[in-house]
């Protein structure tokens, strides 16, 4: 077996079971757990040439479309590169995290003994950033976007996006003016992102 099948049997061993216990589901490289509207991914992204993995954390709501356009029709079917929220699984002081596979048995049972480690750490933490719904979304504020200032947004993203997905938001919870107002801050630093702007434009209007 080589190195990457020998972490990939190691995660199904250890990993997997550590996800199901926290109401994750699925098996490959992929889990998900369902709580109302919201769906929440863990994903392994591995690599046979380099020989190192990430674990991906994404959130994404029902009522938003999928980042690639279109709808939720199947949460088992969801990936994690659909979602509208999206980090890794990292330090706090580091801005990504890969896990070698080894050269060893040892070598691999103490990588992945650390992503475990940082996973019970690290991975909740990530998660509870969005509760509790609206609430978490409603300390962000259109003066935000236009101060640049996205610290209060659960998961990073550019300054048009932020603004679109918070008008987005605020037209699902029937705050027609909240709605338009974050539209309208979207518009205002929509800048090279004019694929934004469509998007932008139709909620400003509907809101």
């Amino acid at each position: 077996m080589d190195a990457y099948g020998r972490f990939h049997q190691l995660l199904k061993r250890d990993f997997s079971p550590l996800l199901r216990a926290d109401g994750f589901k699925g098996s490959g490289n992929t889990f998900r757990r369902v709580k109302g509207d919201r769906i929440d991914i863990i994903g392994v992204q591995g690599s046979r040439s380099a020989g190192q993995c990430c674990v991906n954390l994404a959130v994404h709501y029902s009522f938003l479309p999928p980042e690639g356009g279109g709808r939720v029709t199947d949460p088992k079917k969801f990936k994690e590169y659909d979602c509208t929220f999206r980090s890794r699984l990292h330090e706090a002081t580091e801005g990504d995290h890969w896990w070698t596979y080894g050269v060893s048995d040892a070598d691999a049972e103490a990588s992945l003994s650390d992503l475990i480690d940082m996973y019970k750490r690290r991975g909740a933490l990530f998660f509870a950033k969005f509760e509790p719904f609206p609430d978490v979304f409603g300390r962000m504020t259109p003066a935000d976007i236009d101060a640049g200032d996205l610290s209060k947004m659960p998961a990073a993203m550019t300054l048009p996006h932020a603004a679109m997905i918070m008008a987005r938001i605020m037209k699902h919870l029937g705050r027609a003016e909240k709605c338009r107002e974050f539209a309208e801050a979207g518009l205002r630093h929509v800048g090279r992102a004019a694929g934004l702007q469509w998007e932008l434009e139709r909620l400003r209007d509907a809101g």
